[in-house]
């Protein structure tokens, strides 16, 4: 019927915009990351792919096996947005960012220690700085980071353990797949913040 069709097509023009203002929001937050990491490591970094999408949590299994392990990087974030912020380094990814982060050869790390550890820890923090910061930024709203704690163990593991500490009510995620170039390497990273959908989509109307 007509009037049903009206309504499929304001929802898909509202998707649309949804959908392009998360990609400016990756766009420029991926920039500034590769900035800021360049800084960090001592290394040139750059951007090769940056995906971003929001997904429902039910389906974030579809992107990862939950007995894949990785390290995770979460915190808190209260504000406008009450939710945890995870970024994610699949367990090889680890092992070559270890290499870099502490000038080893690549290769070596086969084991994350307590340097490790600390090290990845404050590449996932810088991460999650920039995008929480963009999208305070970008929309003038207030994005309170808290301390930020480091897991190495199974996915489906550790996002239970943010769901059940921090994201109680999330039901959305915003999930980016990224893949840093790091002459000679390739990493791949993911960042996702967990949310209420109804916080996500209060922002993403502003104009």
């Amino acid at each position: 019927m007509q009037w049903q069709r009206k309504i499929y097509e304001i929802f898909d023009d509202m998707e649309d915009i949804m959908t392009n203002k998360i990609t400016e929001i990756n766009n420029q937050a991926a920039l500034i990351t590769a900035g800021n990491l360049t800084r960090f490591l001592g290394k040139h970094v750059t951007v090769d792919m940056s995906k971003a999408s929001l997904k429902k949590m039910i389906n974030i299994g579809d992107t990862f096996d939950p007995e894949e392990i990785v390290a995770g990087v979460y915190l808190p974030v209260t504000g406008a947005i009450n939710g945890s912020s995870l970024f994610i380094l699949p367990k090889e990814s680890a092992f070559i960012m270890s290499d870099i982060l502490l000038k080893r050869k690549l290769g070596t790390t086969r084991k994350l220690t307590k340097i490790d550890e600390s090290a990845l820890k404050e590449t996932g923090n810088i991460i999650s700085g920039c995008y929480l910061s963009t999208l305070s930024n970008t929309y003038k709203i207030k994005l309170i980071e808290h301390i930020p704690q480091f897991s190495f163990d199974m996915f489906g593991a550790i996002l239970s353990q943010i769901i059940s500490k921090f994201a109680k009510k999330a039901d959305e995620a915003l999930f980016i797949e990224i893949r840093y170039n790091i002459h000679p390497v390739k990493i791949a990273a993911y960042y996702l913040l967990l949310f209420d959908s109804s916080d996500i989509q209060l922002i993403l109307e502003k104009q």
